[in-house]
């Protein structure tokens, strides 16, 4: 199940300049990190803030950011030199200067908000002109819940650093949504049930074939027994092995059956092995 942080990544469809703020609230020993980035919406000349806020960050953090001058004048940094930008795929090309702030905010808050602090933060941007949007857990649970995912990603939570954050923010800008379940949660009744939902009603089942992953015993191995069962069952190509970090010994040791069907290399490159999946999921 996708978290707060992964739908900060993935849900703006515009071309995006991000920051980081490194803070440090009175009375907290730790730094918190705030992520934030302004999306430039091509088509309607507009531009916005989200802002990624940990969950170890509070109240006077996003009251700290929100009076920040550069975000009231939505530009990432102060003297920025002017820049003209646009799409690969498209000719047309426009100023930064040009775009038109809505004074829209969205707050992705990695905690569940109750509604007293809701309002406190609605009345807070309203205060300084800001239209804000809270996206906390409950968004996101709720977003899930409402999305059938093209392809659930089965995977190791030790890859996901290494591989497999960064290709499903790259899947999600070619095709919405993708889904992919975390070994690294303590999975309780409610989640494993969509996980299973998951891995029953997506057309594809993408199987990140890594050395962490081939020797997990666990939830991992019974995702890849439930995933081989139903392709026997339904007699149909449900599996995309993606090849990280193994050779054909690897994988034959773990199943002859999945060494014997093609699959795709993470050496490829993110954005490429990305861009192929794609294909593969658009054709199915």
């Amino acid at each position: 199940m996708p978290t707060v942080r992964e739908y900060y990544d993935i849900t703006a469809k515009a071309l995006n300049a991000n920051r980081e703020w490194h803070l440090r609230p009175e009375n907290q020993s730790d730094g918190i990190i705030v992520l934030g980035k302004i999306s430039h919406n091509i088509e309607e000349n507009s531009k916005y803030w989200s802002f990624y806020i940990p969950s170890n960050a509070d109240l006077s953090c996003i009251e700290f950011l929100l009076n920040e001058s550069n975000v009231k004048e939505c530009i990432i940094n102060k003297g920025e030199p002017e820049q003209v930008i646009g799409f690969v795929d498209n000719p047309e090309r426009q100023s930064l200067s040009s775009f038109h702030f809505t004074r829209r905010i969205y707050l992705y808050i990695e905690n569940t908000i109750d509604e007293s602090t809701k309002n406190k933060l609605i009345s807070l941007g309203q205060s300084l002109n800001f239209d804000i949007k809270i996206r906390d857990k409950n968004y996101v649970n709720t977003c899930s819940d409402l999305s059938k995912p093209l392809a659930f990603i089965s995977h190791d939570s030790r890859d996901k650093d290494s591989l497999v954050r960064e290709l499903v923010k790259e899947l999600n800008k070619l095709i919405y949504p993708v889904w992919y379940d975390e070994f690294s949660l303590k999975v309780g009744d409610s989640l494993r049930e969509k996980i299973e939902t998951g891995l029953k009603e997506t057309k594809n089942c993408i199987i990140i074939l890594s050395p962490d992953f081939l020797k997990n015993e666990g939830w991992g191995k019974r995702e890849f027994d439930s995933i081989y069962t139903r392709e026997t069952i339904e007699k149909n190509n449900v599996i995309l092995p993606i090849w990280h970090n193994v050779n054909v010994k690897d994988v034959y040791d773990y199943s002859p059956f999945l060494a014997n069907k093609v699959g795709l290399n993470s050496s490829v490159g993110v954005k490429t092995l990305a861009k192929e999946l794609a294909e593969v999921i658009k054709s199915t």
